[in-house]
């Protein structure tokens, strides 16, 4: 802290636009001890929050064993160098899986084999018991691991259009499910690794090892339900994909537009904000933020380890001048946990006898 007053919201440090050669030094002529805020700082000031609305990336999986996209090594480098590409990220684009569909298919079905043998953190687990508590009002995750299921919380996905409610089983044999749509507690925006979808019917089914060697030999997985199209595929969210209504809820922005104003905090955890998509969600949920004339009621806090995801997400913004946001540096695995413990401890104190 710059000062070493006790800060409230109101004295949350306005973010502006910095140049590259002074980013590390000065964000809008402050410092940059003074726009970061310790895990402690921000802890104590979520004891007043009701409700906490978590964004996350692949920061939160880190440690359960999965790539994450943009490190050396990780999936772009992988898809670089496997493909020859100029850019890994090519792979991801639809344009890419609309030519090489199968091919995309195989390097996705190999991320399906890390996704088995990841385990979630402890991050995951603190999320699963935020919301047991009733203090997570929704949790948005980019990742398509599948893990935050693995400690028991519920799924938002998209529902089927069009299609009757009886046919469960296909007649080749695959089981293919109905999305359920009902509210629930993670919103998986980029889709779940371990399911496939159908484009046309929008039914899914999930993943095995049984199709994912279907699927790296390069075979089709037919739809057990309408057998159109090109068979399934990964329910993943890949760049301008022209499938997506099969993989995100189609009503996502208005879920978020509400969760967006019944929240207090605003947690983005373990997101780089190297990415074009997290940096529309952030000016997204800034835009419903200043629709519901909350900018100064809700802190938002970005916890990364890295001080570049802050610079990313400032730079990406403009009119920054209303923009309240702590810059963290911690993890998912650390602060989380630590808002179990708080919340326990405060609930704890206020059921003591007097």
């Amino acid at each position: 802290m710059g000062s070493g007053r006790t800060e409230t919201v109101e004295d949350a440090a306005q973010c502006g636009t910095r140049s590259l050669r002074k980013r590390k030094n000065r964000i809008n002529g402050r410092s940059e001890d003074e726009v970061s805020k310790t895990m402690h700082e921000v802890l104590r000031m979520a004891k007043t929050c009701k409700k906490v609305l978590v964004f996350s990336g692949s920061g939160l999986s880190a440690t359960s064993g999965m790539s994450t996209f943009t490190t050396p090594g990780g999936l772009y480098d992988r898809a670089r160098k496997r493909f020859r590409l100029s850019d890994g990220k090519k792979l991801f684009h639809y344009s890419f899986f609309h030519k090489h569909r199968m091919d995309c298919m195989a390097f996705l079905a190999d991320i399906y084999h890390e996704a088995l043998h990841a385990r979630p953190s402890k991050g995951h687990e603190a999320l699963a018991q935020l919301w047991a508590m009733g203090k997570l009002q929704r949790h948005y995750t980019m990742n398509i691991d599948g893990l935050c299921e693995a400690v028991g919380m519920d799924t938002w996905q998209p529902m089927p259009m069009d299609t009757p409610a009886d046919a469960a089983d296909g007649d080749d044999g695959i089981d293919m499910e109905y999305p359920r749509g009902a509210a629930a507690s993670t919103v998986e925006m980029h889709g779940n690794i371990r399911q496939l979808v159908c484009a046309e019917c929008q039914c899914w089914a999930y993943m095995d090892t049984s199709k994912s060697r279907q699927i790296r030999r390069k075979q089709v997985v037919k739809c057990g339900i309408c057998g159109k199209g090109e068979g399934l595929r990964p329910r993943v969210m890949l760049y301008d994909d022209d499938e997506g209504d099969s993989i995100t809820p189609e009503d996502v922005w208005d879920i978020m537009k509400d969760d967006v104003a019944a929240a207090d905090m605003i947690l983005w955890v373990g997101i780089s904000f190297e990415q074009s998509a997290s940096t529309t969600y952030f000016r997204k949920v800034r835009s419903f933020l200043n629709e519901q004339n909350r900018t100064d009621k809700v802190f938002q806090a970005i916890l990364n380890p890295s001080e570049e995801a802050h610079w990313n997400v400032v730079s990406s913004c403009s009119n920054l001048d209303e923009l309240k946001v702590f810059q963290v540096r911690t993890t998912g695995d650390e602060f989380l946990p630590s808002l179990v413990d708080t919340y326990n401890s405060d609930d704890a104190t206020q059921h003591s006898p007097p």
